[in-house]
């Protein structure tokens, strides 16, 4: 008989091994990164192990299969993740909040199975991805080429401006962090002053993609700079 010390390795390993996968995901600035990755691992062995070990209670038979049940509650809690992503322009926003729905479908899984030390347990290493791998990110991001940037443009209005640079910036391997539009603070009526947090680990690259979005002749000022603390 599996101990429940087991079970809850058997989590933890598969939540360090997703997180192992989603550090070459952030490395390259993609937006599904570190705790994506970790919390879908994590979710999907919980789904598994409360299917196979859970329900000690019920008699299974040939017609009698809790692993049935975890599958639906998966599936379902899929449906509604998928609605919390959005897309804006060259930046995808939600992966992280849709992951940790799905694992939270798990964790409730867990305790309708009856395994609440499990669930107990794994409740302490999803807020581990959650909360400590943002700051470890922050830690080790540079050393591993992540950082942040902020990239500032004024330009005229009309022409269509944003969606070019946002463009320029995704095909430089950036991820779109958050976007500014503020039309009070540039220097006249018509133009319009944008700011755009980036996450990458191909800064020659956006310097670049900067550069050449600065000829274009509405653009009156672009740069990049870093974000500070």
């Amino acid at each position: 008989m599996i101990v429940e010390a087991e079970l809850i390795a058997r989590i933890a390993v598969a939540a360090a091994v997703g997180v192992g996968l989603g550090i070459e995901r952030e490395v390259r600035g993609q937006p599904a990164g570190m705790r994506t990755h970790g919390l879908v691992a994590c979710g999907a062995a919980i789904f598994t192990l409360a299917g196979a070990y859970g329900f000690s209670d019920i008699h299974r038979g040939p017609n009698v299969d809790p692993m049935r049940v975890a599958a639906q509650v998966a599936s379902g809690i899929g449906f509604i993740g998928g609605g919390v992503i959005l897309k804006e322009g060259a930046s995808v926003r939600g992966v992280t909040t849709a992951a940790s729905l799905w694992a939270a479908g798990a964790l409730g899984l867990l305790v309708g199975a009856g395994l609440l030390a499990e669930a107990v347990a794994s409740l302490g290493i999803i807020l581990v991805m959650l909360v400590g791998l943002r700051y470890l990110r922050e830690l080790a991001g540079p050393r591993l080429g992540i950082g942040l940037r902020i990239v500032t443009m004024q330009y005229e209005q009309g022409h269509g401006t944003l969606r070019p640079l946002l463009d320029a910036l995704r095909a430089a391997g950036a991820s779109v962090e958050d976007v500014w539009i503020d039309d009070a603070t540039a220097s006249g009526a018509s133009v319009r002053a944008v700011r755009v947090v980036v996450r990458t680990a191909h800064v020659a690259a956006l310097g670049r993609a900067v550069a050449e979005i600065g000829t274009l002749s509405e653009v009156q000022d672009v740069h990049v700079g870093t974000v500070p603390n």
